[in-house]
């Protein structure tokens, strides 16, 4: 067995789909940067929603430390 030179990145592997669910396609074949466009479009708000949700239960218990 090989001795690693730097940690790991992720304790377990990532649990990504086979497929593109943008457009369906399996994602070892072709390029998804337009795929990955349209799905950051699509979740950005989403995101957005999540975080503001997050900072208002920070401040909520008092632990904002203003990041």
């Amino acid at each position: 067995m090989s001795q690693q030179t730097h940690p790991r990145l992720a304790s377990h592997s990532l649990d990504l789909p086979n497929y593109c669910d943008i457009c369906n396609r399996s994602r070892s074949h072709g390029d998804h940067q337009k795929c990955s466009k349209i799905r950051q479009e699509q979740k950005s708000v989403a995101w957005e929603t999540y975080m503001a949700n997050v900072e208002a239960k920070r401040a909520k218990r008092g632990n904002y430390r203003g990041r």
